[in-house]
């Protein structure tokens, strides 16, 4: 007999960094998360993420990273956060052009 219980699914950070660019690149989240199997919200969720955190959040936890790698993480969501800005500022000068 089936409970109604939905067995949770896990998604690699990789899958999910894929789904949000890929959102942000198409620019329709419904479609993207639909061609994924997944539902708005869940996308909405990582991008949120994404857009907190950078692409660390994505990322293995690490227990201990020397000085170098945290200074690393911090570039990397740095880089992650511009690269997202920059996007959206193509995409409001097509429009506006």
């Amino acid at each position: 007999m089936n409970s109604g219980k939905r067995k949770q699914r896990k998604f690699s950070p990789e899958f999910k960094l894929n789904v949000v660019l890929e959102g942000y690149a198409t620019g329709n989240w419904s479609a993207t998360a639909e061609r994924h199997g997944l539902h708005i919200t869940q996308v909405r969720v990582w991008k949120k993420q994404l857009l907190k955190d950078g692409a660390r959040t994505f990322l293995p936890k690490r227990k201990k990273m020397t000085v170098e790698q945290r200074k690393i993480e911090e570039l990397e969501k740095i880089i992650g956060r511009v690269t997202i800005e920059n996007e959206l500022l193509k995409k409001t000068q097509e429009i506006l052009s």
